[in-house]
C-alpha cells in the first residue's frame, strides 16, 4: 500500500476555529482519538517468522496476509517502527484492572484504525465509570512507514506503508523476536474527520510527565491525562490529510489521490497551508 499526505501547522489559538471549519466542510462532528504509540528500533535485520514467538502470544493470531506484507517491508532493511493502540480517557490515572467492560470500546476504536487510519472516539470519562486500565487486553496494530519517495516535483508526500494486527497486551516479546527493541512511547491526542476518501487528523503529540523515570518496556499503567505535556511547547497542532492507495503501482489511482489532496488544500487555503513534508524529517531508517 501507499500513503499520500499533506501537512500543516496549526497554532493553538486557531484550533477551535479550524475544528468548526472542518466540521462544516465534512458535514460531520469530530471523532476524538487517543492513541498510545510505542517506538521500536531494529537491533538486527529481522527474519521471517515461521513459528510461535513470545511464549503464549502468537503472531499468527494476526491476519496472515497482513503479516506477510509487513514481513516483506521489515526484511528490506533496518527501521524504526511503531506499535499503535487506542486508549480511552478513563484509562488514565486508573488502577490496573482485569474487568472486561472496557474491551468493547477499545475494540471499536481498533476497528476504526483499520478502516480509516486513526481510531474513532470512545466514551469520555463523564460517560463511563472508571473500570481501570487493563494492559493485558490492550489491542495493538503494527504500523510500518518507509522513508518518503524522492520526487523533486511532487506536490504531496508519498510513502510505502503496511500494517498488521498484533496480539493484545505485552507486544515486546513479539517485537523482540522480529528483531526490534523498545525505545520509548508517547501519546497522540486529536480529532478525526472523513472527507470523501481523505482522512483528516488534527492532532498533537503528548509526552509522559517529565519527572517519571523512562521505562525500559511499555507502561502497564497510565498517568493522569492532564499530567501529559505537549511536545510542542506552544501547544500547536498538526493537521494531517492522508489517502491510502491499495495498489501504488496504478499510476492513474495515485494521480487521482494526489488531485483529491490538492483539491482539499485549495478548499482550506484561507484557513491553513497544507504542504508536503520534508522527506528527511520522515526518515524511519535506523542508523
Amino acid at each position: 500500500m501507499h500513503e499520500l499526505l499533506l501537512f500543516a501547522s496549526v497554532p493553538v489559538h486557531q484550533h477551535h476555529e479550524l475544528l468548526q471549519q472542518l466540521a462544516g466542510l465534512t458535514a460531520m462532528q469530530p471523532r476524538h482519538a487517543l492513541e498510545r504509540r510505542l517506538i521500536f528500533k531494529a537491533f538486527r535485520k529481522p527474519g521471517v517468522i515461521t513459528g510461535r514467538v513470545g511464549g503464549s502470544q502468537d503472531l499468527q493470531q494476526a491476519n496472515a496476509a497482513d503479516l506477510q506484507r509487513v514481513n516483506k517491508m521489515l526484511n528490506g532493511g533496518m527501521f524504526y517502527t511503531q506499535v499503535v493502540g487506542p486508549v480511552l480517557e478513563k484509562d488514565f490515572a486508573a488502577a490496573p484492572s482485569n474487568m472486561p467492560s472496557s474491551e468493547s470500546d477499545r475494540d471499536t476504536q481498533m476497528a476504526g484504525m483499520e478502516d480509516s487510519g486513526p481510531p474513532p472516539a470512545g466514551p469520555s470519562t463523564s460517560d463511563t465509570a472508571a473500570t481501570g486500565y487493563d494492559f493485558d487486553q490492550q489491542p495493538w496494530k503494527l504500523e510500518f512507514r518507509d522513508i518518503p519517495e524522492a520526487a523533486t516535483r511532487s506536490a504531496v508526500t508519498t510513502r510505502l506503508m503496511a500494517s498488521a494486527a498484533l496480539p493484545r497486551g505485552n507486544v515486546e516479546p513479539s517485537m523482540n523476536a522480529w528483531g526490534y527493541g523498545f525505545v520509548t512511547e508517547y501519546l497522540v491526542e486529536g480529532d478525526i474527520f472523513i472527507h470523501n476518501d481523505i482522512v483528516i487528523f488534527l492532532h498533537r503529540i503528548l509526552h509522559y510527565p517529565a519527572g517519571e523515570r523512562e521505562p525500559r518496556e511499555p507502561r502497564r499503567t497510565l498517568p493522569g491525562l492532564k499530567e501529559m505535556a505537549p511536545l510542542e511547547k506552544t501547544g500547536s497542532y498538526v493537521l494531517q490529510a492522508s489517502i491510502t492507495v491499495q495498489d501504488g503501482s496504478n499510476q492513474e489511482t495515485m494521480k487521482m489521490a494526489s488531485q483529491h489532496l490538492l483539491g482539499l488544500r485549495e478548499q482550506l487555503k484561507s484557513a491553513v497551508r497544507l504542504e508536503p513534508a520534508d522527506r528527511l524529517s520522515l526518515d524511519t531508517r535506523a542508523k
